[in-house]
């Protein structure tokens, strides 16, 4: 097999394209790069292609990569197209997922996750990382959310991104639909009237979580039904903090953790 030694070749040149979401949006493909989160897609049919270093070719087994068109590059080629400081030497680029908020319906009691303009790609990588680990049924993200295909993102959340539910919409049209099927929604504020340990998640919930700086807006917390707060000592928490308590004492009130 030819091996990449050229930085300014066709694929190495796609591969570095798609850190630019423009890019992401016109090919619908996203990267995921390293062993372990590859290993995480499932379906070969959603992997475009895959690239990986000659030291990686040296000291693992790529017989998983059958079937899958494979570049090989020179270590320092790929060191180009890597998102990370130090690559581990292989990625996939993945079709984008196509989901609908009916998708994260299908639960007896869904519990689902409505984010308001969250920016920072770690803090939505640990959020999708949360729904997966504590049985969310899906996420749904305002147009103003950083995109969920942001490399950090992927990178934050583990190979979470294929196993949770998620769709951009606006979240007026979101909680309406929820609303119709039966959640309660449930605003995380911190001025709410109603602590965590005092509410009930078991039946189908959802809470609205606002943007790292400026929290929860006036205009999506009144389509909630209730308000909820975690009683803390300090200012404020961590957008995906706030919202892994949530979910976790959701979790703990449905027996989910056993």
């Amino acid at each position: 097999m030819e091996i990449i030694t050229s930085t300014s070749n066709q694929i190495a040149r796609y591969v570095r394209s798609l850190g630019a979401k423009k890019a992401r949006d016109a090919s619908r493909t996203f990267i995921v790069e390293g062993q372990k989160f590859v290993d995480e897609i499932g379906d070969p049919s959603q992997i475009e292609l895959v690239v990986a270093s000659q030291s990686f070719v040296v000291a693992n087994d790529l017989a998983k990569y059958s079937g899958i068109q494979l570049h090989i590059a020179s270590d320092r080629v790929f060191a180009s197209i890597s998102d990370v400081q130090q690559p581990q030497g292989v990625l996939a680029v993945v079709q984008q997922r196509e989901y609908a908020i009916n998708d994260m319906l299908r639960a007896k009691t869904p519990l689902v996750l409505l984010l308001e303009d969250i920016q920072d790609p770690g803090n939505l990588g640990t959020i999708l990382r949360i729904a997966h680990g504590l049985g969310a049924c899906g996420i749904v993200l305002s147009p103003g959310c950083a995109d969920i295909y942001n490399p950090k993102v992927v990178r934050s959340s583990a190979g979470s991104i294929f196993h949770v539910p998620f769709a951009v919409s606006s979240l007026h049209n979101a909680v309406a639909k929820l609303k119709s099927h039966g959640l309660r929604i449930f605003a995380a504020k911190a001025e709410a009237e109603h602590a965590l340990h005092q509410l009930d998640f078991q039946p189908p919930t959802a809470f609205i979580i606002g943007n790292e700086a400026r929290g929860l807006s006036d205009e999506i917390a009144v389509l909630a039904d209730d308000g909820v707060c975690i009683p803390i000592k300090s200012e404020s928490l961590n957008a995906s903090v706030a919202c892994g308590i949530l979910v976790y004492e959701a979790a703990r009130q449905r027996n989910f953790l056993g």
